[in-house]
């Protein structure tokens, strides 16, 4: 029994509907998102590629991931204002108590410090409600450009696309599964398919850039960085052309 059984036969009915909406929701989302992405390649007129599905759930994935961020930031700030506000206003009041009151202004000093802890308190509320409804706009109408490239972690994830589509190839021509998964295997086959020794050259340069940027920490500069990009996609590009 494998653990996606494993786990479905733990739910209740009630769950397993719920799972079942949930799944459906966020296939739904996925393929707009992809759609989106290949509109923006204008491709949507033909299909959505791997490379969209794949791009599209990692800015799903890193949407939810800086909404959790920013509410959370959100909720410390708020937090912290209301307190502050509320310490003022307590010491206000008690300060002013002891001065018994008096209309001389250096004499109703905690009457100072209570408004101005009542102010605060009502500037954090106020402020984070603005913080609430600017997150709701971001999370409804923002749309992220997949050309602003600002992570080298993007090259690792194209090589992640190369791979695979490489890996569809292989068994769509007759290699086993055990072929197909082998990155030496994939290497050897794609120097064959690609039928160029600039692009199989580049894919061993981005395949390399791949590995330091995992196991070296390696940065590149912005200029690299899109000059990899550019040729992982020329290769993307090519793959998505063979498998069809």
């Amino acid at each position: 029994m494998d653990n996606q059984n494993f786990y479905k036969e733990k739910l209740t009915p009630a769950a397993k509907d719920a799972l079942k909406e949930e799944v459906e929701e966020f296939e739904t989302m996925l393929m707009k998102k992809a759609f989106s992405i290949a509109e923006r390649e204008n491709n949507s007129d033909k299909e959505i590629s791997l490379r969209d599905i794949l791009e599209a759930r990692d800015l799903l994935i890193n949407i939810k991931k800086h909404s959790l961020r920013e509410n959370n930031r959100r909720r410390r700030l708020g937090t912290l204002i209301t307190t502050t506000g509320a310490l003022y206003s307590t010491v206000g009041v008690f300060i002013y108590m002891y001065q018994n009151s008096s209309i001389i202004l250096e004499n109703n000093l905690g009457l100072v410090v209570a408004l101005t802890g009542i102010i605060t308190v009502f500037s954090g509320l106020i402020y984070n409600q603005y913080l609430s409804r600017k997150l709701e706009l971001l999370n409804t109408d923002k749309e992220i450009s997949i050309a602003n490239i600002n992570d080298d972690f993007d090259i690792v994830k194209k090589w992640g696309i190369i791979e695979k589509l490489g890996s569809n190839l292989m068994l769509k021509n007759g290699f086993n599964i055990n072929e197909s998964r082998s990155v030496n295997d994939i290497l050897k086959f794609l120097s064959k398919e690609l039928h160029d020794e600039k692009l199989y050259g580049d894919l061993m340069d981005i395949l390399n850039i791949r590995n330091k940027i995992i196991h070296d920490g390696f940065n590149l500069n912005k200029t690299k960085r899109i000059d990899y990009l550019n040729k992982a996609n020329k290769i993307i590009k090519l793959l998505e052309n063979l498998e069809k």
